[in-house]
């Protein structure tokens, strides 16, 4: 497959005289009759913990390893909150009448249904620390889209001289040279051997021309627990997704050209664009998780979630999309996302929506082509007084890959636009130098931006400059120079599988199968080809369809292998 963000938060570009400002809203959340159930520190003995982290860390892949332990001390680099809930703590929870939804990993807690009483039971569990309700809107696109009209095409953004012919950009020339991309480009920074996931609410146009070199390791919809991220049949509309998608990704040369062409992508459906779901924020984390465990080097989410918070709660501590981005971060992830489209609201209705607020993610703001504020990019700074937006890119008139045929292009307006370009510029730095921390990656965005020596609340460090940025990483000395990720010597066929399933390249001791929650499955058996000792065939009739991680190690000096696998 040739080939993913959340909160839609785009409205395409209409003819009319004056930009319209968008009408402000004051939705009314609501209860869904779910629960948040977050958890006491589980005790477990040092052996019962060291088979806990060696579970989790045979789920990752060299890749996802590798990256962690940049950041992480610890051998395997597993921390407490990566580990799953504990069977027993489940089936307690379970015993009160309680239904699990899903846990979430980072945050040490489940989500639950239940009816007051089976609540009021788990309430009095010892291991329960906190009960949250899991609100809902019935539709975000009123508090979050904005009008912009063509005439935010008309100034021409200030451009230092110097830089490429604008013929091979085409349509994204301005977007591109306002935050000096074509410069990048040409010094051979263009995303390859970097793995950049895209969390929306689908991708329903990955046929388009600017798609036809896409490289997708890996593709899940949370939504709809399959692997098509499309619309197909599906909950959810994928337009969004493949705006997105295209401005990070895109190549049509001549004609479009995307942040980061070369990179590898790893694409996740967690958003419904029609309609809030109730576990949207819970959906976000799974996808987090399953990002992180397949090494996700940038992560680009063009959500927001702000319409059940208060401004107070965007202090970096309390939104759970926000908690749970900081703990990816702190796993060697960079991860970028928007602020979101609510400027022009009143006070404080216009302030950064979560995950954004968090104190380890790039907060994206959105800037017109000729560089100054769009008033409809959400202002900070955050409840406790730090600076957001992080860095600004263009997000007015954005040109993307239309979603109706595969051929065309359009321009649409949104943070959401700021945030893959950000995160392209984030991939071109790591392109750089692979062993910067993404504390490191945030420090040269934002000291090789517009407004370093001066941020402020409207577009934080200012409009990011790619030439500079790049610049700025080649010369950042690191210490110890952790060994970069492996390649893959794991290989897996047929995949897509049936019952059947041949592995090579290894001479593996342990074979295990995780699905993308995390959790351990059992096969039926594993047979040996003969005496060939490096080739195995196991028998996987009993999973049911879905997507699952075969792990297994090396025979030799125990580096764990992993590969992604569809039934």
């Amino acid at each position: 497959m040739r080939g993913f963000i959340l909160v839609i938060l785009l409205q395409p570009l209409v003819s009319i005289a004056a930009t319209v400002e968008a009408p402000v809203f004051h939705p009314s959340p609501k209860p869904t009759g779910r629960h948040w159930l977050f958890l006491t520190v589980e005790e477990l003995t040092p052996t019962e913990l060291d088979r806990a982290r060696n579970d989790v860390a045979r789920s990752l892949t060299p890749r996802s390893l590798a990256r962690r332990r940049k950041v992480i001390g610890l051998d395997p680099p597993v921390r407490r909150c990566d580990l799953p809930v504990s069977r027993e703590r489940l089936r307690a929870i379970e015993a009160t009448g309680c239904r699990v939804v899903r846990t979430l990993r980072y945050l040490n807690a489940v989500t639950v249904e239940a009816p007051p009483e089976a609540l009021a039971r788990a309430r009095g569990l010892e291991f329960i620390r906190k009960v949250r309700p899991v609100m809902a809107l019935p539709s975000l696109h009123q508090n979050t889209q904005s009008v912009e009209n063509h005439h935010d095409r008309n100034p021409q953004p200030v451009l230092p001289s110097g830089r490429d012919d604008p013929e091979d950009y085409g349509l994204t020339w301005w977007q591109s040279a306002l935050v000096n991309l074509p410069a990048a480009h040409r010094l051979g920074y263009r995303g390859r051997s970097i793995l950049i996931g895209v969390q929306d609410a689908g991708f329903n146009n990955l046929d388009h021309r600017c798609f036809r070199h896409l490289e997708v390791v890996a593709a899940y919809d949370f939504l709809n627990g399959d692997d098509n991220v499309g619309d197909e049949g599906d909950i959810g509309n994928g337009a969004h997704g493949t705006r997105t998608l295209s401005v990070i990704a895109g190549l049509d040369s001549g004609r479009f050209i995307g942040a980061a062409p070369e990179a590898h992508f790893v694409l996740t459906k967690t958003e419904d664009s029609e309609e809030e779901y109730p576990v949207e924020e819970d959906l976000w984390v799974a996808g987090l998780w399953f990002h992180d465990s397949l090494g996700v080097d940038v992560l680009s989410s063009s959500v927001s979630y702000r319409a059940w918070y208060d401004y107070e709660d965007m202090d970096g501590e309390t939104a759970v999309t926000t908690r749970a981005a900081d703990s990816a971060a702190a796993a060697g992830m960079v991860i970028v996302n928007s602020v979101g489209n609510s400027g022009r609201n009143p006070y404080p209705h216009s302030k950064i929506g979560a995950p954004a607020d968090g104190r380890l993610v790039v907060g994206a703001g959105g800037v017109r082509p000729d560089s100054s504020y769009w008033t409809a990019s959400s202002r900070g700074p955050t409840y406790d007084g730090r600076i957001k937006p992080d860095v600004a890119a263009q997000s007015s008139a954005v040109y993307t890959a239309s979603v109706l045929n595969d051929t065309s292009y359009f321009n649409y307006s949104g943070t959401s636009f700021a945030c893959p370009m950000v995160a392209g510029v984030a991939a071109l730095i790591l392109e750089a130098n692979p062993w910067l921390t993404p504390s490191q990656v945030t420090e040269i965005l934002h000291s090789t931006s517009s407004r370093a020596n001066h941020p402020d609340t409207l577009t934080g460090y200012g409009i990011i400059n790619a030439l500079e940025a790049v610049y700025r990483a080649e010369a950042v000395v690191t210490g110890t120079k952790p060994a970069p990720p492996q390649t893959l010597i794991l290989t897996a066929y047929p995949n897509p599988f049936n019952g059947r399933l041949t592995i090579e390249g290894v001479n593996p001791r342990i074979i295990e199968v995780y699905d993308v929650t995390g959790r351990r499955v059992d096969i039926s058996r594993i047979i040996r080809n003969g005496s060939n000792d490096r080739s195995a065939s196991l028998d996987f009739s009993s999973l049911p369809a879905g997507k699952y991680m075969l792990c297994t190690d090396d025979g030799n000096s125990g580096a764990h292998l992993g590969v992604v696998l569809i039934r």
